[in-house]
């Protein structure tokens, strides 16, 4: 039946229901041009009242109807998109379905008329959660940083990519993508590579230098390749530095030293070292990170890793090396460099394992003047070894075999009796002081070995030293990263005809030792990273060594030491000491088994016996159980819904509330929102971290 109802009512009544304005969006446009000041302004202040509330009880309630956390930005922004938008929609919708004329007339009772609108409200909330839901599946709460965090991300996105199209570019002129095409086996990738990583600065080059170490890894080639690299750098501006050091150190250098020297006497690309004397009268000498380079090498880094990442999906040589990996390993060898606590703590454990060893001296740490950033040590005057016979000028012969054998001995020590070692005694980090005895520098790379590993590795290199390949893949598959996988019969073939090759060659030098690393290579062995070093360390020294004597072979000195080694690390005293751990432990559960047997034969006897499993025992099994449930319940109510709504919507007959709209329409309208709200909030609960 037709109602008229006056206009003024049909105004007030919408109002309540559609806070923008009365029927479509064209009508109240229409109205606002011939509206008074007074009548658009009231209009408007009508709107700015009731719309943040009407869209605060809205997102409440679709935030309620999820069940779960949603942030409330994102919620209040589609509850006014929602109140904005579907107050036209809602009057286009009425027009169609009959229940309003073109010209804003009821054609039906005030009562059917609110019952429409709020069946339209529904579906308008339908479409809300359907939004929320999609941005909670695409962009979870929480995933969006804020305004502050959002603008620091911003500029160091921006620092990033120029910082990309920089290095693509040197990249492209290098001729970089034909030799990542190519391979690490291919003559030109070891000089494309370094002449790439050489135009792409600090950060590039200092991975390059620690990636040249490890040829445990890489082939042999492009490991000599890389160690060509050079770091060397001109120094930082004076003004920068002194900020730094106020920064770091509390106040000025002039304050904190009795005398501090602005021009380094050594500047390489990360950092640079000065020399200082403190208010005691020591003289040290100040090791300084560059201002920049803390953030080029987190910008250069994170670039590093990403492109590791790609290169690993495009080219079939990467995934079997392992790039990305192995980008991971030089990044954080690289950020632990960058923190001279680290190098601080290093310095003072290689230290006390040379307690014993009056000739060798490690610098004392300052460590009240040092910092993250700041390194101060006492300064030791001499020569290094890689000056060659410039720093040897005044040590005879005899005095340079004692030298060389003590250093052999205190790494050997300390490889496998301390399981702390220096791991780039190379002959730069070697100095010949100025009264006799060996100064050692440079503490950012030190090794560790836990005990287990330390007689694996004693064990391994023994074996292999007197020839017995069945004793050293034994040892290789206790100490090494070997897949399931792996041909053993195949790899002790390969180590056996490697040590026979090893054993009947003349001046055998430990760098003969990287075609072990081919084999394990070859065979998806993975070798822990300590245990390389420490091969990385003997073969560095081995350069060392024959600076002071052409004529040392030191695969034979280091054979000659081994069995000691072994007697050491595997002593009777210490394995006394872990058997006598390893009883008092089985001592301990042995005593306890009877009251345990005694409980269970009481608990099968009086009928009590329960087994308990951990599926449904434990607390977070049973609710991700009953959160299973609810999920398929809700689920399964909700496509019942839907198909009892669709059902409806196509049976003929029933009520008609205008010649357009049927009682069954409406009714299955109802349905059908029961439905899709039930899902959504199903499908919701199932993409959020709080049902995991």
């Amino acid at each position: 039946m037709n109602a008229e109802v006056p206009k003024h009512v049909r105004r007030s009544a919408l109002a309540v229901l559609l806070p923008v304005g009365r029927g479509e969006l064209r009508v109240f446009l229409d109205e606002m041009q011939i509206a008074s000041p007074y009548a658009i302004a009231m209009d408007l202040m009508v709107w700015i009242v009731t719309t943040p509330f009407l869209a605060a009880a809205l997102a409440g309630v679709m935030r309620r109807t999820l069940g779960t956390r949603v942030g409330w930005p994102r919620t209040l922004a589609v509850a006014v998109i929602a109140l904005s938008v579907g107050v036209p929609l809602s009057g286009y919708v009425a027009t169609l379905a009959g229940i309003a004329s073109q010209d804003d007339q009821l054609l039906v009772s005030v009562g059917t008329a609110l019952i429409f609108f709020g069946v339209v409200a529904l579906w308008v909330f339908a479409v809300c959660l359907a939004a929320l839901v999609f941005l909670e599946v695409v962009i979870p709460t929480g995933s969006l940083p804020g305004p502050s965090e959002a603008l620091r991300r911003s500029r160091k996105s921006w620092r990033r990519t120029k910082r990309y199209v920089q290095i693509m570019s040197i990249f492209m002129r290098a001729g970089g993508g034909s030799a990542l095409r190519a391979g690490p086996s291919a003559p030109q990738f070891g000089d494309a590579l370094v002449d790439i990583v050489s135009r792409c600065g600090v950060t590039f080059v200092k991975l390059g230098q620690i990636l040249g170490t490890r040829d445990d890894l890489i082939p042999p080639e492009l490991a000599r390749a890389l160690s060509s690299l050079q770091s060397s750098a001109r120094p930082a501006d004076p003004d920068r530095i002194a900020e730094l050091l106020a920064s770091e150190l509390g106040d000025t250098p002039e304050a904190v030293f009795a005398w501090f020297d602005m021009e380094p006497f050594a500047a390489a690309s990360v950092a640079q070292v000065h020399s200082a004397r403190t208010t005691e009268g020591t003289e040290v000498v100040v090791k300084v990170q560059r201002p920049e380079a803390g953030t080029q090498v987190s910008v250069d880094c994170d670039i590093f890793l990403r492109v590791s990442s790609l290169a690993e999906t495009r080219f079939p040589w990467a995934h079997d090396i392992g790039v990305y990996r192995l980008a991971g390993g030089l990044v954080t060898s690289l950020l632990e460099e960058l923190d001279y606590r680290t190098e601080a703590a290093n310095t003072g454990a290689i230290a006390s394992t040379m307690s014993n060893r009056p000739d060798i001296v490690v610098p004392h740490i300052y460590p009240n003047l040092s910092s993250g950033r700041v390194l101060v040590m006492e300064r030791l005057r001499g020569a290094p070894l890689s000056d060659g016979e410039a720093a040897l000028t005044d040590v005879d012969v005899d005095a340079r075999s004692s030298i060389a054998t003590e250093l052999l001995a205190s790494l050997l020590d300390g490889i496998f009796v301390h399981g702390v070692f220096h791991a780039d005694l190379h002959p730069g980090n070697i100095l010949i002081l100025d009264d006799g005895r060996i100064g050692l520098l440079d503490f950012g790379a030190v090794g560790v070995l836990d005990g287990e590993t330390r007689i694996l590795f004693a064990v391994l290199l023994n074996a292999a030293l007197a020839g017995d390949p069945v004793a050293t893949v034994d040892a290789m598959l206790m100490a090494f990263d070997v897949p399931s996988e792996v041909d053993r019969g195949a790899l002790r073939h390969q180590v056996g005809r490697e040590i026979t090759l090893l054993s009947v060659q003349p001046n055998v030098s430990m760098a003969s030792f990287a075609r072990m690393f081919t084999v394990l290579r070859e065979h998806r062995i993975g070798v822990p990273g300590d245990i390389a070093a420490a091969f990385r360390s003997l073969a560095s020294l081995e350069r060392a060594l024959r600076l002071l004597d052409p004529q040392i072979d030191l695969v034979a000195a280091v054979r000659a030491e081994v069995p000691r080694l072994l007697t050491q690390v595997a002593s009777p005293a210490a394995a006394a000491q872990a058997i006598l751990s390893t009883t008092a432990v089985t001592t301990a559960v042995v005593r306890r088994l009877p009251g345990q047997l005694d409980q269970i034969a009481t608990s099968i006897a009086s009928g009590n016996f329960t087994l308990r499993t951990r599926s449904v025992a434990h607390p977070d099994d049973r609710r991700w159980l009953r959160r299973s449930a609810n999920n398929a319940l809700g689920m399964a109510a909700g496509v019942t819904a839907l198909i009892v709504a669709a059902i409806l919507l196509f049976v003929p007959g029933g009520p008609q509330l205008t010649p357009q709209l049927s009682g069954y329409a409406l009714v299955s309208a109802v349905l059908g929102f029961v439905g899709v709200v039930l899902c959504m909030r199903t499908v919701f609960r199932l993409f959020t971290l709080d049902n995991r």
